[in-house]
């Protein structure tokens, strides 16, 4: 039988380690830690989900670390939760366009922005342009394998004047679950290289 093997994250949406599921029951989960615990010492709280399966997320309570075995209990799913508080803070350029009241794509310039963070609920970008709040738009995110296309409402909105931008947040509407779980899949990835960059200046 394959190894289902899983992330382990803090509380606040950081990448701290992967393990393997040993046994699970009701509410309560044993899994093996691949390298070291470190990382999870003093934490009374993690949340955890499968590699290659970014649909559900689980947050439980550390019962017990014993070597590399740690065993969770309090086991619920928060995946609705995760959709929209789950966000990495990455830069990328990209475009987005307006869409009419039909739902077309309007025949006009694109607007260059630049991302600053993303997560599965909305991004936050800047850009030179001051766009209209009221409408819709759709940006084109290519950070995933295959490059995605969301539609999104701006959320808020603020000048910056030593920057000469405006800096707009917002939140992706009618996203299939396909370019969801593309986009979790993605942050995931980026958190996890993010980690190891790290602990390797240290």
């Amino acid at each position: 039988m394959s190894e289902e093997k899983y992330l382990i994250l803090s509380e606040n949406d950081m990448v701290l380690c992967e393990a393997v599921l040993e046994k699970s029951s009701a509410d309560t989960v044993v899994m093996k830690v691949k390298d070291s615990v470190k990382s999870l010492k003093d934490l009374e709280i993690v949340k955890f989900h499968k590699m290659q399966s970014y649909a559900e997320t689980y947050q439980g309570h550390i019962l017990d670390i014993s070597g590399l075995t740690v065993t969770i209990n309090k086991v619920v799913n928060v995946s609705a939760q995760m959709r929209s508080e789950l966000k990495v803070k990455i830069r990328f350029e990209t475009h987005l366009t307006k869409i009419t009241m039909l739902g077309e794509v309007e025949n006009q310039t694109s607007v260059p922005v630049v991302s600053r963070d993303i997560s599965c609920g909305g991004i936050c970008f800047l850009t030179k342009t001051d766009l209209d709040t009221e409408s819709t738009y759709e940006i084109v995110i290519p950070i995933t394998s295959e490059p995605i296309l969301a539609d999104l409402k701006i959320v808020r909105k603020e000048f910056i004047p030593e920057e000469n931008m405006f800096i707009y947040g917002s939140k992706f509407i009618d996203f299939n679950v396909n370019g969801e779980r593309m986009l979790r899949e993605a942050v995931f990835k980026l958190q996890m290289r993010y980690r190891k960059s790290m602990e390797e200046k240290k």
